[in-house]
Order: structure tokens, then C-alpha cells, then sequence
């Protein structure tokens, strides 16, 4: 692995994953006619993009980042912060009908969703809901433009991606319409999700009751019309938000915009490149039928391929000759093909064919070997303060205790800072300033070893624990459905054994009060005054299998 942004880490698997959305990305735009419609369409590309965002890197940064403020709302149980007219004049009228026993005149039962938006009563009753919905919102805004360095690397390369592609396809597209664009995927595909959602995402252990649940839901309404060209046709009530979606418009866009500066890895695996090409003893690791595959598919493009006839290429296939067929799934092996190129030629003497001088080898080695000495010795060291003393370094590891490697590190810049003196490259007058100058430039450079492989490591422990509660989530789900399929074999059995008898159990008598208070009943609307005289039934004819019978002051009323 290796530090392509920040201190986001990226493999070589993640480069084939982003190179292949840039495909799939490229499609997309290619092929549909209205930006609106590009990302938000359930198709395929945007599952595929849904899905990626649940990696190990997505999930451990919701949870860094919205797990605290879902927590956090969802203590409050018994808060109310619906703000449908429809809904909140409902509960009005059941709440007073509960507390009176009968309505008045001008609190009929039944009205339009646009009489409820206009009763007075309604009116009051949201208006302190609004301003703590765009509270709550503004906390989470927040809390994810501040996390801007903290988003995965995949996450914020494929915002790029959008970006480009959205200014190709559309030259003359504003800003706004790009971070619309981004918005799309960023909020709709990756955050809205994990806060509808918390427990599916791992955010909370268990899932909230139904007041902060309708909350969450909400707060991901007012972030998606915030990241999109909001649209009231389907809920005009959620128009009275629009303040919170002017304060926080332009913040918004310049962090969509923030998101896409991130630079490419393609230079990075050019480099990747250029060290395998300098290794030797290369391997490769492929099935005999991945290899007859690669064969058949250079012989049947070998024209466009290998035009010249002369080319190594068409030297290769007429030596190799026709590509063998398939093997049979239980004899395609994996074997070890070792690489190299009968082409390479040799070079005997390195140094003679770069024309780099003996002096030039020795500079490098002791430059070397002090940044090594510097980097290994505690930072609080006394011949680490600067400037450097060249000398003094060396002498400090020659005469170190407990480790040898050390010592014969610093034995040996002694004996470079001897030899180059007398080539007179470097002079002990000025404290070797020339050397001394580019290993405290290198040093700069490198910074500190310890405390990268330390945050990586950091980096690497977060992204496994969230691999881990994921597994065990899933452990959890797989036990669950293991009781469920038990369950219906169970009962599947016991019609197919006709002859096999199983006992009756119950029936047995709760009292409406008595499931209310063991948590059975979490919500009813029988007012008060009746509850008394209510009671429940339950038996169980089959394992599984349960009927449930309602009573009042005695009389039946029906399973």
C-alpha cells in the first residue's frame, strides 16, 4: 500500500475499482441525455456506486463522522419534530380527543392536508420544530464539511471524476450545476443512506424508535435539497426549510468543489510501474486457463496487434503457435510463471554506463546513511539539533550501545567523511556544509518515519474495526435467519406429518395495561378511559404459529 492522498491509503485493487467507475462514469454521461437523470436513477452504474461506498474505508468514516450526532438525536425519545401539517394536526386531534373524550365543532376529525397548513394551531406548533430541525441540520452540515480531509480518497476521486465529466459534456454548466451533479452521489448515494439508515450502517446497536427515526429522515430531506435544485411538487411543506437551504447554499458548493481536489493516482502507478521494471526475479501467479485465454485472445487480434512482421510480438505468437483449448475446471491449476525478457540486454558495468564518478557514490552513500542514522535516533536526540554536525552524528552511532547495526553505520560515515575530504569534495572548515545541506533537505522531505507508519497504522486499525463490527453484524443477521428458516421447516413438517400431534398451548390472558407496561404495546390509540376494560388472548396451535384475540367487557371481538 501506499500514500496516495493525505493520509488516505489506497491498493492496487482500488486503482482497477476507480479505473473501472471511470469507465462505467463515462457511459453514463455518454448516454444520458438530461443531467438531471445521470445520477439519481436507480440503475445499475448507481448501485454500483452505492455499493462502493460501503467499503472499509466509506464505513469507517460515517462512523467517524455521523455516528456521534445520530447517537445524539436519538437519546431524545419522546421529541416530536414533524413538520407535515397533515400529520401534526392528526396527532392534535387524537392527543385532545384522549385528554376531553369527545371534539369540538371546529376541530373536525378529517381535513385537507391545505386546511391543515392553515390552521393557527398547526402553525404554532411547527414553528419552534422548524427551528430545531435546522438546528440539528446545521450540526451535521457541519460536522461533514469540517471532515472534507478525513472523506476516502475513492470517495473524493470519484467526485472528480463527475466534475470532469460534467464540464466536458457541458462546457457552459455553472458551478451550481456541477455540484448539483455532485451532490447526486455524494449525499444521495453515500451520506442520506447511513442517516435514514443508521443500524444497517452500524452508527447505533439498535434502531431508533419512530419520532427519532422520522427526525433522521428529515435531516437526509433538508441535505439532498440542500446538494440538489430542492423540488416541493410531492411535499410543500417541506418549502418552509428554505432559509436553511439559502444560509448554507454557497458553503455547500465551494465543499462539492473542495471534495474534487484531490490528485490522481495514475502518477503513482506510473511509478509503481517504473520500480516493478526494476526489479529482477519477477513472478506471476496465473491458471492455465487464464494463460490459454490471454494466448487466444493475442492470436485472434494478432493483425491489429502485430502489424509488423517484424515486431517481437509476432516473433512471440508464431513460436508459440495455436492456443491450447480449456482444461476442465478441476485440472486448471495455478502455476508460477517467472517474467523476463530474452531482449534485455545486460549491463556489466552500472556506473561506467550512467557515467557517475566514485565521488558521486560515495556522496550518495554517506547521504544516505546519515538520513538512515538520523531517522532511527529518538527526535529529543542532542546530535539531532540543526544545524547538523556531521561528525558528532557519526561519532554518536559509532559509540552506541546495544546496537550494532548502528555502530556499523557510524563507522562507516566516518570512513566516507574521511574519504571525501580527501577528494576534496566536501571540507571539514565549514562543517561539511555541502553534504550536511542536502541530508537536512532530504530530511525535510522524508519527515518523519515513525509518525507516518504510525498514523497509517492508525488509519489501518479504525478501517479493521469496522470491518469487524460489520462481521459481526452479519453474524448476528446470519443467526437470525437461521431461526427464521428453522421456524418454517418446522412448520412445513407439521402439515406434511399429519399423524404427528403437537400440543396446544394457551391460551393465556394479558391485560391491555399489563403489555403496555412489559413494552408489548409501544403505541395505541384507545384512550385512556377503555384500556381498563380491554384484554388480550394468545395461544399457540403450532410451533410458530400464534392467534391473538381482542376482548372488551367480555364480548369477543374476533383474532
Amino acid at each position: 500500500m501506499f500514500t496516495i492522498y493525505g493520509n488516505q491509503y489506497e491498493s492496487r485493487e482500488e486503482h482497477l475499482l476507480l479505473t473501472m467507475f471511470q469507465s462505467v462514469l463515462t457511459y453514463q454521461f455518454d448516454n444520458t441525455p438530461e443531467y438531471s437523470s445521470l445520477l439519481r436513477q436507480n440503475t445499475p452504474v448507481s448501485r454500483m456506486m452505492t455499493t462502493y461506498t460501503r467499503r472499509g474505508p466509506g464505513q469507517s468514516y460515517l462512523k467517524q463522522v455521523l455516528a456521534d450526532q445520530i447517537n445524539r438525536l436519538i437519546e431524545y425519545r419522546d421529541v416530536d419534530l414533524e413538520i407535515n401539517p397533515l400529520k401534526v394536526y392528526e396527532t392534535m386531534v387524537m392527543e385532545h380527543e384522549e385528554k376531553h373524550g369527545s371534539l369540538p365543532a371546529d376541530l373536525p376529525r378529517s381535513i385537507t392536508a391545505e386546511a391543515a397548513a392553515e390552521n393557527a394551531q398547526v402553525q404554532a406548533i411547527i414553528a419552534p420544530r422548524l427551528r430545531k430541525l435546522t438546528e440539528i441540520a446545521n450540526g451535521f452540515l457541519t460536522t461533514i464539511i469540517d471532515s472534507v480531509d478525513e472523506t476516502p480518497y475513492g470517495i473524493r476521486w470519484i467526485c472528480k471524476q463527475i466534475r470532469s465529466l460534467s464540464r466536458r459534456k457541458y462546457p457552459d454548466a455553472h458551478d451550481q450545476t456541477i455540484c448539483t451533479l455532485i451532490g447526486g452521489f455524494f449525499f444521495l448515494r453515500f451520506i442520506n443512506p447511513a442517516i435514514v439508515t443508521p443500524r444497517s450502517y452500524m452508527l447505533i446497536d439498535a434502531t431508533p424508535t419512530e419520532k427519532p427515526r422520522r427526525t433522521l429522515t428529515l435531516i437526509a430531506k433538508m441535505l439532498q435539497n440542500l446538494a440538489n435544485k430542492p423540488s416541493y411538487a410531492k411535499e410543500p411543506y417541506m418549502a418552509k426549510l428554505q432559509p436553511f437551504i439559502q444560509q448554507n447554499k454557497e458553503r455547500v458548493n465551494k465543499f462539492m468543489l473542495d471534495l474534487c481536489e484531490v490528485q490522481d493516482f495514475y502518477e503513482s502507478l506510473e511509478m509503481d510501474n517504473y520500480v516493478a521494471l526494476s526489479k529482477r526475479d519477477l513472478e506471476l501467479q496465473i491458471t492455465l486457463n487464464e494463460m490459454y485465454a490471454t494466448h487466444a485472445l493475442l492470436e485472434k487480434h494478432s493483425v491489429a496487434l502485430a502489424q509488423d512482421q517484424h515486431s517481437r510480438l509476432h516473433e512471440l505468437l508464431n513460436e508459440l503457435g495455436t492456443a491450447p483449448t480449456q482444461v476442465p475446471r478441476k485440472e486448471n491449476r495455478t502455476i508460477t510463471v517467472p517474467l523476463f525478457s530474452r531482449w534485455e540486454a545486460a549491463v556489466d558495468d552500472l556506473t561506467a554506463a550512467l557515467d557517475i564518478t566514485q565521488e558521486e557514490i560515495f556522496f550518495m552513500e554517506a547521504k544516505s546513511t546519515f538520513v538512515q542514522i538520523l531517522r532511527s535516533l529518538p527526535p529529543n536526540s542532542v546530535v539531532a539539533r540543526r544545524p547538523l554536525r556531521l561528525d558528532r552524528i557519526a561519532e554518536a552511532a559509532a559509540t552506541l550501545k546495544n546496537d550494532a547495526v548502528m555502530v556499523r553505520k557510524g563507522i562507516r560515515t566516518m570512513e566516507l567523511l574521511s574519504q571525501l575530504q580527501e577528494m576534496g569534495v566536501i571540507d571539514r572548515s565549514d562543517e561539511f556544509s555541502l553534504l550536511r545541506d542536502e541530508v537536512e533537505q532530504e530530511l525535510v522531505h522524508l519527515g518523519s518515519l515513525k509518525e507516518k507508519v504510525l498514523d497509517e497504522t492508525k488509519k489501518l486499525e479504525e478501517v479493521f474495526a469496522t470491518i469487524r463490527d460489520h462481521n459481526a453484524y452479519l453474524v448476528g443477521q446470519l443467526e437470525t435467519y437461521k431461526s427464521y428458516l428453522h421456524n418454517v421447516r418446522s412448520q412445513s413438517e407439521g402439515k406434511q406429518r399429519k399423524q404427528q400431534k403437537h400440543q396446544e398451548l394457551g391460551p393465556y390472558k394479558f391485560t391491555h395495561q399489563q403489555l403496555e407496561k412489559e413494552g408489548v404495546i409501544r403505541k395505541s390509540n384507545v384512550p385512556e378511559n377503555r384500556r381498563a376494560n380491554i384484554y388480550f388472548m394468545f395461544k399457540s396451535p403450532l410451533p410458530g404459529t400464534f392467534v391473538i384475540s381482542l376482548h372488551y367487557k367480555g364480548k369477543h371481538s374476533g383474532p
